[in-house]
């Protein structure tokens, strides 16, 4: 009975934490995209903004010009930072969001290893592993085809009912290994434990992710406008 209480109470911590982590990773991804997403809409319209007053400052102006015939004046008129700042729309969104999910997935991996790995993320790769030594064991055999067995393995992991972060953790680390390092020709080691540990060692290099690439790309459209202001560019 009290086994079975502590069973419980255990599943219920690792259940709060899991809930408590993806909570958390869900709340950075959208603040950075939230307030990243808005400063650069915002830095791109005062821009333009500025280019147009500056260019068409006798009156008159776009006003009197259909769409395409006034992009055309801005950019002759000041090429350089119009062109910059068409750029900085088109291309610093889908950058920041690309990046944004890159820094959520490394602080995540960093400290689920860091806090519950052992616990919580080992235990799956065990599982994921042994299931593909279990229904094809010729995979972790002398000789293997280890093209075969990176894909063998990663359809694995994305066919698991395990949580969908904790699987793209897993990948992420799975595809970092070389498998050409493993000695498949050895019939004394686990190459499931190897596999194993090659992973997580993959996972452990990640260290804590910084936030400069966020502060770049606010600072770059903010040099912008600066410089546009002054008629630098």
């Amino acid at each position: 009975m009290i086994d079975k209480l502590k069973s419980k109470n255990t599943i219920t911590d690792e259940f709060k934490y899991v809930a408590k982590l993806l909570s958390r990773a869900t709340l950075s991804f959208l603040k950075i995209n939230l307030i990243g997403q808005v400063s650069i809409a915002v830095l791109c319209i005062i821009t333009i903004v500025v280019i147009v007053s500056q260019t068409f400052n006798n009156g008159g102006g776009p006003v009197h010009t259909n769409g395409e015939a006034a992009i055309v004046v801005l950019f002759l008129a000041r090429p350089i930072s119009f062109g910059l700042t068409v750029l900085s729309i088109l291309g610093a969104p889908f950058l920041l969001f690309t990046l944004g999910n890159k820094y959520v997935m490394f602080r995540t991996i960093n400290r689920l290893i860091s806090d519950k790995g052992e616990q919580l993320l080992f235990p799956i790769i065990d599982r994921i592993l042994n299931k593909i030594k279990t229904n094809q064991p010729q995979l972790m055999q002398s000789g293997v085809d280890k093209t075969k067995l990176q894909l063998k393995v990663l359809q694995e992991i994305r066919d698991s009912k395990e949580n969908k972060w904790f699987k793209k953790i897993i990948a992420y680390g799975f595809k970092k290994v070389e498998l050409d390092e493993i000695d498949f020709k050895d019939e004394n080691v686990s190459f499931t434990e190897i596999v194993k540990n090659k992973i997580i060692d993959k996972l452990k290099d990640i260290s804590e992710p910084s936030r400069l690439f966020f502060y770049l790309i606010l600072g770059w459209q903010a040099l912008i406008l600066f410089l546009t202001v002054l008629k630098v560019i």
